[in-house]
């Protein structure tokens, strides 16, 4: 992504009745020194949209939020479920 959202990675899936989905996450190159396992892709939201719409500014501006919020954290908090 690019803009504020940079750092991000967007994961897109189209479904039915024309849904399309998000799921937004972020790369840790170094997770290792962060206390995860090692490089990892950590899922940080989800969101659905209907077909030929766009996601609200707001929502990108919750998942900003979740996103420092979680870069914030030493050593990083991981649910491994």
């Amino acid at each position: 992504m690019h803009g504020d959202m940079a750092g991000l990675h967007e994961v897109r899936a189209d479904g039915r009745g024309r849904r399309h989905y998000r799921l937004f996450c972020l790369l840790e190159r170094d997770g290792a020194a962060l206390g995860l396992g090692g490089p990892s892709l950590v899922l940080l939201t989800g969101k659905t949209k209907a077909f030929r719409t766009v996601i609200s500014a707001s929502d990108y501006a919750k998942v900003r939020a979740l996103r420092d919020e979680y870069q914030r954290r030493r050593p990083r908090s991981v649910w491994a479920g």
